[in-house]
């Protein structure tokens, strides 16, 4: 065996056995390098290879430890992100909680309301870095209430404090024009505004109109400090501003959007942002108002106001296009309020149309007998006719002409109930608002309980109230033969105005009103030409033991050929057809 292979084989020399020596020559030794220096070569060898692991073992290790370092260390862009992502959402809670500084809620919540911004959108553009001062560049827009859009560009500066990114704040971070004890404010120049227009293009809102049309145009007036919470940051006390009627209504429209500059001011001193030479940092451009029209008729205005301008008791007129809807005049004396959108009245026997109507799509037909007795007693109440007349048999038309309350009220009582004259009263736009582009008081058709209510109503009593305006309506879908809910302003357009709403009878129903004018209640008027129409006598008021009640004087009809309708109230006026069918004929004889 040879020993100089086995695992327990020592070259070197053996100090407890000096005569051992190595052979002077071996298979695995160099003939040329002694025993020590072999030994020597190989031991450093080893140990470059085991420092050369070390050695990357150690890199390794702090290469590791720098990667986490730089991964895990917070990024500025980071911060720069969530400050701009809070302004848009307008956090400024959050804005606080990465920022170090001055008050970031309060110098936000300041210039917001200063400026009335609606929303904000901004962004974050560049970041660099330089050691622990990093600056971000952001761009901003801002919604301004009743002015548009504002943008710009500005700087965050961020440091790193404790570990952290912050966003060093101060009032240059919000814009970069403001310095310390600084905030903004906006100042509004007015535009041209609007005027409100008749249909043939003139204006309505002169100086001398008459006092009808001003009720419904309203004034110009001046901005007062209890004004500014309604109209907003726009306005400033002093500015021109609608008050009542259109103007009002359309103070938007008519004022248009005013030119708007940012400025900038001392903590204190927003109220008085036009002092000396202040610091503009941003404008906004605004616009003239826009017109209002109309569908008033000047003519038919003039037309109706005459036509009541003489009376002693409050009266209003009011005219409307049958094929349209449209208000073509309305005149109320005295003034206070406007009697044709805002009156609410029981309409007596006007009504009668609405009933008779809904009695002919119930069975009633025109070759029908009506008994007319000078009483008739309904649920124990004894119902009569005016001066207690009594005509005894009577066609349908001679019935509706004659104005027959007894014949009338024991019809509906037999044929319909509540529930049917109520259906046909709202085909004739009770118990619906009338948008006309201006506000105006809803007819009101309770449902009647009993058959004494029921008779009550269908006579235009009872707890029916409704205004002038409403019941030319009546008159109107008749001539037309759909109700159509009317109209006044005409641009911009009203929206959702229901659908016209067809009356199935009308053609019979022209035909009894056309014989009110020649042989009924209205026959000595005096109408010329081909008149239409229905007298109507309301009570009112608390009755008296022996005692009439007063009544309002009412006249509803149209002109045939002519797409005009009207209706005529006189309060307190007494007979429908004695004081307020006259006032129409002096309306149409007018025109």
């Amino acid at each position: 065996m040879d020993d100089s292979r086995s695992p327990e084989y020592d070259p070197s020399p053996d100090p407890r056995r000096p005569d051992m020596r190595p052979p002077a020559e071996g298979p695995r030794h160099s003939a040329t390098a002694p025993p020590s220096r072999r030994r020597s070569r190989r031991r450093s060898r080893l140990g470059w290879i085991l420092s050369g692991i070390a050695g990357v073992t150690v890199l390794a290790l702090v290469g590791a430890g720098v990667s986490w370092y730089v991964l895990s260390r917070p990024a500025p862009a980071e911060t720069a992100a969530a400050y701009i992502e809070a302004w848009s959402s307008g956090d400024y809670a959050a804005m606080g909680e990465v920022a170090t500084g001055g008050d970031v809620v309060a110098a936000h919540e300041r210039i917001a309301a200063e400026l009335s911004v609606e929303t904000t959108t901004a962004s974050v553009d560049t970041v660099s870095e330089d050691g622990d001062r990093a600056t971000a560049t952001f761009t901003v827009t801002h919604t301004l209430a009743d002015a548009g859009e504002w943008g710009y560009a500005g700087e965050l500066p961020l440091r790193l404090v404790d570990g952290a990114w912050r966003v060093e704040f101060s009032p240059r971070v919000i814009h970069p024009e403001l310095s310390e004890g600084q905030t903004l404010t906006r100042v509004s120049e007015r535009n041209e505004r609007g005027h409100i227009l008749a249909a043939d293009g003139s204006r309505l809102d002169t100086e001398d109109a008459a006092g009808s049309v001003k009720i419904l145009t309203g004034s110009v007036g001046t901005v007062t400090e209890e004004d500014l919470q309604q109209l907003g940051s726009a306005y400033q006390v002093g500015d021109p501003t609608g008050k009542g009627g259109l103007q009002q209504a359309y103070e938007q429209r008519l004022a248009g959007v005013p030119d708007t500059s940012i400025q900038v001011v001392s903590d204190g001193e927003a109220d008085d942002a036009t002092a000396d030479e202040p610091t503009v940092v941003g404008t906004i451009e605004g616009a003239d108002g826009e017109d209002v029209a109309t569908s008033l008729a000047p003519a038919v205005q003039r037309a109706a106001a005459q036509a009541i301008v003489g009376q002693d008791k409050p009266a209003a007129f009011v005219a409307v296009r049958p094929s349209t809807g449209e208000i073509l005049a309305a005149a109320t004396i005295p003034g206070g309020y406007h009697r044709v959108l805002d009156g609410q009245y029981p309409p007596g026997s006007t009504f009668k149309i609405v009933s008779y109507s809904a009695l002919l799509d119930n069975g009633l037909t025109m070759n029908d007998t009506m008994d007319c007795p000078k009483t008739a007693d309904i649920g124990g109440w004894p119902f009569k006719n005016a001066h207690d007349a009594a005509y005894g048999e009577q066609t349908v038309t001679e019935a509706f002409a004659t104005s027959c309350n007894t014949a009338l009220v024991k019809e509906v009582t037999e044929r319909l109930d509540s529930e049917l004259l109520t259906a046909a009263a709202e085909q004739f736009g009770m118990n619906a608002g009338l948008d006309i582009g201006l506000s105006s008081t809803d007819p009101s058709f309770p449902p009647p309980e009993n058959n004494t209510m029921l008779a009550a109503a269908s006579i235009g009593q009872g707890k029916i109230l409704t205004s002038p305006l409403q019941m030319a309506t009546v008159a109107a879908a008749v001539a037309d033969g759909s109700w159509r809910s009317p109209v006044l302003v005409t641009d911009p357009a009203v929206p959702d105005q229901p659908q016209p709403r067809p009356v199935d009878h009308a053609e019979a129903l022209r035909s009894m009103m056309r014989a009110v004018v020649t042989d009924g209640t209205a026959s000595e008027a005096g109408f010329t030409g081909e008149v239409y129409g229905k007298t109507g006598s309301a009570e009112f008021g608390t009755p008296q033991e022996g005692e009439e009640l007063d009544t309002h004087a009412w006249f509803v009809g149209f002109q045939g050929g002519a797409d005009l309708a009207f209706a005529v109230m006189v309060e307190g006026g007494g007979g429908g057809g004695s004081v307020a069918a006259p006032l129409a004929k002096s309306f149409l004889d007018a025109l």
